[in-house]
């Protein structure tokens, strides 16, 4: 473990205590104490050295650091030791929440994870692209491999990786130490072996690890072609209803801060004047706001203020009822700003010619994130059972025509498009849901009836935008697709966005998206 205190005013408050305390005879209070539990990456890449001053300057407090492995910061957390966490394990952030141990979890910035190991790489892995195939191999060679074995987040990526390689590492050839990433890396360097490691900490050793080098994932991360790889980071301010003597005024103030564009823009500038390259990349809500959305009809583009947004005529849906299909019901909302037709059109006014009949209306996220709307969606009517294939979240994961093109970040899914599915066997597979459905909840009946099944098997085995005699009308009040800038009655902050895409008709949240940044109408082919 690796405790830090770090403090531009310690030295000021110790000489003020003494000079304080000749002058009138006690000495000045101390300042408040931030106590922060972390993974030893923030301080052993030196970021934390690096922007923690300042906001002790703010708050006009100390932080002390402790540098753990992120399973035991999170148990300095659970026993109320720490005011608030920033680690790198999603899963467990999200059980820590589930516990009451914080109320909320909030992005801070992310990695990657890349594979390091000898230059002359016994193993052969230096030309593989994917870490399960890189351990694979390391295993099938028993070439030296050296794990943290700490529980910390990078441990939990490493099993990750060997439980998806299907392989449970064991004997002389493989080496757990307890330890943390520093000592880890040079373990590995005296005895050549492999090892797993977050991509900054690398960096900033990589001046002590003579004999290793970068064997999987590439030189930056732009070059690292596996996602599975991507190592995100998350904060929380411990909860005082669990734990009533935590600093949580203190660690609220410490990650709004952490989370501004100030601090985000700190962050991604740390290690790129020495490196080359971030050594984090910022990733908080903030940092992916937008203030304007750019439309795109042809050659036509038009680029809207959030000003200008506010002064056109607003659409409001209420009580905006919608359910997440692994995290389940959303709490109903009441969203309010420009109807997406009113923008396209007064963007280019021919936007509704049926010319447009088969284009495609690509909205994009600052994020990257894409949700695809169907010109006849707005414009038009579709048949029942595409409309269902939307409303129903299919889309989310089986592509926009349900060719099984998976957006980034989902669980790959098969084509469904073009083919004959028997009905029996679609509604076993919905209602179970879980692993007979790529790890989503179960349909209900009343979210997806066996006559809805129906006209979705049958709309898949002949796909068509077109409506023929069984249009779909949308829930009455749920009509409008819109870009919102109000969420119950008041204007968003940057965190939550400003511009979302709020799809009415939609029953499930897949094209529900944060920060629009682009809209774009698509011809077919593109």
């Amino acid at each position: 473990m690796t405790r830090i205190r770090l403090s531009c005013l310690v030295l000021t408050s110790l000489v003020a205590a003494l000079v304080g305390g000749a002058v009138a005879g006690h000495a000045a209070p101390a300042p408040d104490v931030l106590r922060l539990a972390t993974t030893t990456s923030t301080a052993d890449s030196g970021l934390l050295q690096a922007i923690l001053p300042t906001f002790e300057k703010i708050c006009g407090c100390r932080v002390d650091v402790i540098a753990v492995g992120t399973g035991q910061a999170l148990e300095i957390g659970r026993r109320g030791d720490a005011d608030v966490v920033l680690v790198h394990g999603r899963k467990a952030e999200e059980q820590f929440v589930a516990e009451r141990h914080a109320r909320d979890r909030h992005d801070v910035m992310y990695n990657d994870f890349v594979i390091v190991g000898p230059v002359d790489d016994p193993a052969k892995i230096g030309t593989l692209a994917q870490a399960r195939e890189a351990l694979t191999a390391i295993a099938r060679a028993q070439a030296p491999f050296v794990s943290r074995g700490d529980k910390s987040g990078t441990h939990t990526a490493e099993l990750g990786v060997w439980a998806g390689a299907k392989i449970s590492p064991s004997g002389p050839w493989y080496r757990s130490l307890g330890q943390g990433m520093g000592e880890t890396l040079m373990v590995a360097r005296e005895q050549k072996a492999y090892t797993l490691t977050d991509r900054g900490t690398w960096l900033s050793m990589r001046d002590k690890l003579q004999g290793l080098r970068v064997l999987v994932g590439g030189r930056t991360l732009a070059e690292n072609r596996d996602a599975s790889l991507r190592n995100p980071y998350g904060v929380m301010a411990v909860s005082p209803d669990t734990h009533p003597g935590v600093q949580f005024a203190l660690a609220t103030q410490f990650v709004d801060w952490l989370l501004s564009a100030e601090t985000q823009r700190a962050i991604g500038e740390f290690g790129v004047k020495r490196f080359g390259q971030p050594l984090f990349y910022p990733d908080s809500d903030e940092t992916k706001t937008t203030r304007d959305v750019t439309v795109k009809v042809g050659a036509r583009s038009r680029t809207f203020p959030l000003a200008e947004l506010r002064t056109m005529p607003k659409a409001t849906l209420a009580n905006y009822d919608v359910t997440g299909v692994k995290i389940g019901p959303i709490a109903p909302r009441t969203w309010t700003g420009v109807a997406l037709k009113d923008l396209l059109l007064a963007a280019d006014s021919g936007v509704a010619d049926t010319r447009h009949a088969n284009d495609r209306i690509v909205v994009t996220s600052s994020d990257g994130w894409t949700a695809t709307i169907w010109w006849a969606e707005l414009f038009a009517s579709v048949p029942r059972g595409a409309a269902l294939y939307n409303v129903k979240g299919c889309n989310e994961c089986h592509g926009v025509e349900g060719e099984g093109s998976a957006p980034a970040g989902k669980r790959p899914a098969p084509s469904l498009a073009g083919r004959t599915w028997p009905v029996e066997r679609m509604v076993t597979i919905l209602r179970t849901g879980r692993e007979a459905h790529g790890g989503l909840n179960g349909y209900t009946d009343a979210q997806l009836s066996r006559v809805d099944v129906e006209a979705l098997v049958g709309w898949l085995s002949k796909p068509s935008r077109s409506a023929k005699g069984d249009g779909y009308k949308a829930p009455v009040g749920r009509e409008v697709v819109l870009l919102a800038y109000e969420r119950d009655g008041r204007l968003m902050g940057g965190r939550e966005g400003l511009l979302q895409l709020v799809v009415g008709p939609d029953q499930f949240a897949g094209r529900y998206s944060h920060w629009v940044r682009t809209i774009e109408v698509v011809p077919p082919g593109r």
